[in-house]
């Protein structure tokens, strides 16, 4: 069973998303045991204290060292750590592929206030990642949002185990997007299901496929290709 901790300062944030989709799919088929820790019960004084003004000035607070050291300390086996942060990798499908074989445990850091301590990044965190140019005021859905791109690749979480394998940006897709999808009703709003996907013709079918994804690439992400 792989092993997931999340360091935050919300950890009922992070429970309260352990019971939906992928995640609860990963706790309740014993494929990830998911840990949410509450980094003030790491905290310097009785105060909950875990941030502190920064040397030099400037706006906002800095999450302290300590705590975030005590908490990766804490555990059993010295893990994998990540920080969210802007800062970071712009996190991709092949990271996911990367960390869903990483045979350790894996620590999520959920960045708050104005950042952390550089101290504790140097010493502590193996990879620091974003999730794209911008900025949030905390890194709890980054981390979700690792995790579930994680978990959702381990056999036996998904309810199809072709899903993650016909997923854009995979191997099987070649790097690029999936394909438009229809469903039911045939018709809406004078808008009809192509004439192909009715057809019964497997390989027509698979043309069409491969044909619009690379249609669906060029117009959404050409920087994909």
């Amino acid at each position: 069973m792989r092993e997931f901790y999340i360091i935050t300062i919300h950890p009922s944030f992070i429970e309260a998303y352990l019971n939906f989709g992928t995640l609860k799919s990963a706790i309740d088929k014993k494929v990830a045991r998911i840990t949410p820790m509450n980094l003030r019960d790491f905290a310097v004084d009785r105060h909950g204290t875990v941030d502190s003004r920064p040397f030099g000035g400037g706006d906002g607070m800095v999450m302290r060292p300590e705590p975030l050291a005590a908490a990766i300390k804490s555990l059993p086996e010295r893990p994998y750590v990540i920080l969210t942060s802007p800062q970071g990798k712009v996190w991709k499908q092949n990271d996911a592929r990367r960390l869903q074989a990483l045979a350790r445990p894996i620590a999520l850091i959920c960045g708050r206030f104005g950042g952390v301590d550089e101290r504790l990044i140097s010493h502590y965190v193996d990879e620091e990642i974003s999730l794209g140019d911008f900025v949030m005021s905390g890194g709890e859905l980054a981390a979700l949002a690792i995790l579930d791109s994680i978990l959702r690749l381990s056999p036996g979480v998904l309810g199809d185990q072709r899903s993650p394998e016909l997923d854009s940006f995979t191997p099987a897709m070649a790097g690029l997007l999936e394909h438009p999808l229809y469903t039911k009703p045939e018709v809406f709003e004078g808008l009809s299901v192509p004439d192909v996907l009715r057809s019964g013709d497997h390989r027509k079918i698979e043309e069409w496929k491969k044909r619009e994804s690379l249609a669906q690439t060029k117009k959404k992400r050409p920087d994909l290709l």
